[in-house]
């Protein structure tokens, strides 16, 4: 059905779309007009108001009872399916003014994902009826945060070009050097341009947002090692360093990803001045409202407990740290 030239989907009343299918259901405008508690000629102003719009009769009225229209049928059936998504939209609003969120869509890097998604879906479980999550590199949330596709992120892009979204930073870690254990003494004394030298750099992907991290890093400091194998995963960066075939610049996250215990790895700080990369919880502004204060803490709990002492145990030196005051703040 095209509403008539000139005018807008948007011009349809709910009203008088609940006033036609209370008539097509009793058949009579008298009884509508009773079962609604207005006059009948409030009923038929709202039935007139509707065959204006959409340029066609929707009542038989040459007979008694009144019948519905071939047309009329239609927008029956289409009127219940509108007022019933109106409905349910309204006791979803409704449920979460009252603190509980029918469903959230959550999507996480990867390296977050597998070191604490557990803990975060546990705690969030108290407050969302429905928890879908999806886990990806970087690139992949930020497109799909911004087509709706999911609620909340939590990446390494604070996504400032966007100004319908708010971030908070979670963490900030360093950048760090994962070398074959075997060759652990050999490197801590050698320039980073003597390691790229050394053993070939087993890179990340530059799809992903620590690979694009990695590549500014070595262009600051005017390096381009050969370029020799790169991966998204973290546990087959890491993999291939313990299998002797190079060395890498990760982060600690991505080592408690790749579970350091099973690989012949040995961390290292990269020479001064330390680069770091940043996590972020990204949302869209004015929405979630009531629960985003909850979906924070909850993370910023999973990063305390797990993700610090964890980090602090693996590398020593300070890699890992809540961001500094005015990074911390919610844009």
């Amino acid at each position: 059905m095209r509403p008539k030239s000139g005018e807008s989907y948007s011009s349809i009343n709910l009203w008088d779309l609940h006033v036609f299918q209370v008539i097509a259901e009793r058949r009579s405008t008298t009884a509508a007009a009773e079962r609604l508690g207005v006059t009948q000629s409030a009923v038929s102003q709202s039935v007139a108001r509707l065959e204006r719009w959409l340029g066609t009769e929707l009542l038989d009225r040459s007979c008694r009872p009144i019948r519905v229209t071939h047309a009329g049928e239609i927008l029956k059936l289409g009127a219940a399916n509108i007022l019933q998504n109106v409905r349910q939209t309204a006791e979803e609003v409704r449920a979460g003014a009252q603190g509980s969120v029918p469903l959230l869509r959550l999507g996480l890097i990867d390296s977050f994902a597998t070191t604490v998604g557990h803990e975060l879906v546990k705690a969030l479980s108290h407050r969302v009826e429905q928890l879908q999550v999806w886990s990806g590199i970087t690139p992949t949330l930020t497109s799909e945060l911004l087509n709706r596709s999911v609620d909340v992120i939590v990446s390494n892009d604070p996504m400032p070009a966007h100004s319908e979204l708010a971030c908070h930073c979670l963490f900030r870690e360093a950048l760090i050097a994962a070398v074959p254990s075997s060759q652990a003494e050999r490197f801590k004394a050698l320039s980073l341009s003597e390691m790229c030298a050394d053993l070939p750099l087993v890179r990340f992907s530059g799809r992903s947002s620590l690979g694009q991290a990695v590549e500014y890093y070595l262009g600051q400091r005017k390096l381009n090692p050969r370029r020799v194998m790169e991966f998204d995963a973290s546990e087959a960066v890491l993999r291939m360093v313990a299998g002797g075939l190079g060395w890498a610049i990760a982060t600690p996250l991505c080592f408690l990803q790749a579970h350091p215990q099973t690989l012949d790895v040995a961390v290292l700080p990269l020479p001064p001045p330390q680069a770091y990369r940043r996590v972020y919880l990204v949302y869209r502004r004015n929405e979630l409202t009531l629960i985003m204060p909850d979906i924070i803490r909850i993370c910023r709990d999973c990063v305390e407990k797990s993700i610090l002492p964890t980090a602090r145990r693996l590398a020593p030196w300070e890699t890992v740290a809540w961001a500094e005051d005015d990074e911390a703040s919610a844009r």
